[in-house]
């Protein structure tokens, strides 16, 4: 994983200005000194020889050198300022930008046990072939931290004991950076004054007819699947038929909950949801029928042969709805615990779908993207079917402005390393100023698609117990800081 990279360009890649400053004054010869990184609250112990380059002021970073060309840098940047969601990610990120910089240095990136045990915490390093060029990053609850070693191949025999040294003498000073949860970055959002059904009363989305070309909607009907797993049937929509898997009625007297299944991506629903698949990336739903609930899981307008024309985000939630209507009819459910579930795309119709229907017990939301931002993600779909510089044509397929909308529990959850991370919890804390019961949740040992699984399975067991007269479901960081993932 080499990456060509400058010693001047890495400081500016890495987000340390050239004009840094310490609180600090070069000790007398033959001494260490301890430097405080200034708006990092971190400091870390070098020789008196590397001192503070008098030409750099600034914050959040600190700069060393030395006469015979020895360099050190050591910054830091809030998590809440950059898109990583991780430590990996945050380090990777920096080490692509480096393929621009200047070809003066090769790092790969190595393991460091030793290292990692001195420091007390997860660390990254990337070092070039002779170890004359390091960087280490590591991280707190609130911030990453990067340390940059420079040194002239003159001095290659001599560099890396100083560098191991300098290293292990970095010490957290802020007693705050590793308490609380991690807050991420998100883009500019205003909060609407008026619920998404208002915004979406006088609006009519302008899109091609009919469903899009290609073998992601392939306009065949949804396959027959195993008669004791599901039946299929034909729920009406607001633009036509939807064909829809439901747990078949098992006869027993009882009523059932329910959870209406909001599937990822679009084009249509097939055998997925009975064969096999890996417990990195089960996106069957399979874990609430195997715990005994009942499961529907439909198909959107224009995906299989369905009628209507494909909208995304926009009449999808009208059917996703539609369907959830039609399984609180079945004799054998409880209309009164019908609950929303989904994943990718469909985490984000269950979103907008929350905004939109108080009807439903609790709602779950994994990996939905609450802002539509990123036209070039449903490339795979035939492109976005709308106007995409239309403002008014975004914020209405956008659940995280509409917060205010939400009426019953609703739960957000991903994986680390992305940015619905932040705009999620972005939602949460509004959510909290104006009594919406949305909570946002992330599994940083997991991924967008290994948290399906085990969380799945979680969910489906809460929603067992949950039998009051009102939903009691509830969760907490370490419940999902415990789900097993699969790698």
């Amino acid at each position: 994983m080499g990456r060509p990279v400058g010693i001047w360009g890495l400081m500016v890649v890495l987000g340390v200005s050239a004009q840094s400053r310490a609180d600090s004054t070069p000790p007398p010869p033959g001494t260490a000194t301890r430097h405080q990184v200034p708006g990092c609250g971190v400091s870390f112990e070098a020789p008196a020889s590397l001192q503070i380059d008098p030409a750099t002021r600034g914050e959040n970073a600190v700069l060393l050198a030395r006469s015979d060309g020895t360099k050190v840098v050591v910054a830091c940047v809030a998590k809440r300022k950059v898109v990583a969601q991780s430590l990996t990610l945050f380090a990777q990120l920096n080490l692509e930008k480096l393929e621009a910089a200047p070809r003066d240095a090769q790092l790969t990136i190595v393991a460091s046990p030793v290292l990692e045990r001195a420091l007390g915490r997860p660390i990254v390093i990337a070092e070039s072939q002779h170890k004359r060029f390091t960087v280490l990053w590591t991280e707190t609850v609130s911030a990453f931290y990067s340390m940059i070693y420079a040194a002239p191949a003159s001095r290659s025999n001599q560099a890396t004991p100083e560098r191991d040294q300098l290293f292990a003498s970095f010490r957290i000073t802020d007693p705050l950076a590793d308490r609380g949860t991690p807050t991420w970055w998100y883009p500019a959002i205003q909060r609407e004054a008026r619920s998404l059904s208002q915004a979406r009363a006088k609006f009519h989305t302008k899109v091609p007819r009919g469903r899009p070309e290609g073998r992601v909607f392939d306009g065949k009907p949804a396959s027959l699947p195993p008669a004791e797993l599901f039946a299929r049937v034909q729920v009406r929509g607001p633009a036509g038929r939807l064909w829809t898997y439901v747990t078949p009625d098992p006869k027993d007297h009882q009523k059932h909950p329910a959870v209406i299944w909001a599937h990822g991506g679009f084009g249509a629903i097939d055998k997925e949801f009975w064969s096999p698949a890996p417990r990195s990336n089960d996106q069957s739903a399979r874990a609430f029928r195997e715990a005994g609930l009942v499961l529907a899981v439909g198909s959107w307008r224009a995906e299989n042969d369905n009628p209507g024309d494909y909208e995304l985000y926009y009449g999808e939630v009208d059917d996703f709805l539609a369907i959830a209507e039609h399984v609180r009819k079945l004799p054998y459910v409880d209309p009164e615990r019908i609950y929303l579930a989904g994943h990718s795309s469909g985490g984000t119709l269950v979103l907008l779908a929350a905004e939109r229907s108080n009807r439903f017990r609790a709602a779950f939301s994994i990996g939905g993207d609450p802002l539509f931002d990123d036209p070039e993600t449903y490339q795979r779909y035939g492109g976005v079917p709308f106007d995409p510089s239309n403002a008014t044509e975004a914020l209405l397929r956008s659940a995280a402005p509409f917060v205010r909308s939400v009426a019953q529990p609703t739960f957000h959850f991903e994986g680390g390393g992305y940015p619905s991370v932040g705009i999620a919890q972005w939602m949460a804390r509004e959510a909290s100023k104006v009594g919406a019961p949305f909570h946002s949740f992330a599994a940083l040992q997991a991924d967008h698609f290994t948290i399906l699984a085990p969380l799945t399975e979680l969910i489906a067991q809460k929603i067992l117990a949950d039998a009051g007269p009102t939903s009691a479901i509830r969760f907490t960081d370490e419940e999902i800081a415990a789900l097993e993932v699969a790698e």
